[in-house]
């Protein structure tokens, strides 16, 4: 008797076990205690010639992968030069990074300066350098923290863009096309978000009288539908303010930062594309 009773009881609470689970309701979740610096945020690459993704005896290798592509190492992701990808800028800041020489460097920078009067203490060196006293070098860096859009305006992956040297005027044309935009409210003319505006990043040859590199073209594409575009600018907007209130560039990876991006890997013979 007892048994069946047993039995019986079992059989009640299978039946009230739920036949699935709304994984959407749970979302986040066993993620509590992840903060920045537990995740890591990719530095979105243009592809120079000692890119391990050229190499193909590197696991990071990419069939197909070109000579100014773009590169995520966090995704793997790769987008060809002229095609480009869509982004929202959710966050900008210009920083003044010091560096060690190649050899010398443990892969991050050793200070990350927000103060412009930094450059006052360098001198330029013989290879265009901004020195310290301690030698080691300063980089006027435009740091662009973007979240990367499919061509149905999905949320795919967060990243940071970084524009120096030859490109810290591209970086500033950016911030005046993102301040300069306008769109009609309820009391009149008003600059949208940064986080709103979706712009096409793609990579063009440049040159010199003897060098060429890849550089970036910026180019509007349109203000995120708060109707149409809900999620994503929920999530954009999430990636600002986590971007504003935490260490943010605590979760950077600055791998090869220095080794794909630095003087542009400038070359002497033009490369098609």
């Amino acid at each position: 008797m007892i048994e069946k009773q047993q039995e019986k009881a079992i059989a009640t609470k299978k039946e009230n076990l739920p036949s699935t689970l709304d994984l959407e309701s749970m979302e986040g979740q066993g993620n509590e205690f992840v903060t920045a610096r537990d995740t890591k945020l990719p530095i979105l690459k243009i592809i120079y010639q000692n890119s391990p993704v050229l190499d193909d005896k590197d696991p990071r290798f990419v069939e197909g992968a070109g000579l100014y592509d773009i590169w995520s190492e966090t995704s793997g992701k790769v987008w060809k030069a002229r095609d480009g990808f869509l982004v929202t800028p959710c966050l900008y800041i210009n920083t003044f990074n010091e560096w060690q020489d190649m050899g010398e460097s443990t892969g991050r920078p050793v200070k990350i300066h927000t103060d412009p009067a930094i450059m006052s203490e360098t001198k330029r060196d013989a290879g265009g350098k901004d020195r310290l006293p301690n030698g080691n070098y300063i980089e006027d860096t435009g740091n662009h923290f973007v979240m990367i859009l499919d061509k149905d305006r999905n949320v795919e992956e967060q990243a940071l863009i970084t524009m120096k040297s030859t490109q810290k005027k591209k970086s500033k044309m950016w911030n005046s096309m993102i301040q300069s935009r306008r769109m009609q409210g309820k009391k009149g003319l008003f600059n949208p978000p940064s986080f709103s505006q979706v712009y096409k990043l793609s990579v063009t040859r440049e040159s010199s009288k003897d060098y060429t590199w890849g550089g970036w073209v910026v180019e509007f594409q349109e203000i995120l539908s708060t109707d149409k575009n809900l999620k994503t600018l929920q999530s954009t907007q999430a990636f600002y303010k986590s971007a504003m209130t935490s260490d943010i560039f605590g979760k950077v990876d600055f791998s090869q930062e220095n080794q794909s991006q630095g003087n542009n890997q400038a070359t002497k013979e033009a490369t098609p594309f």
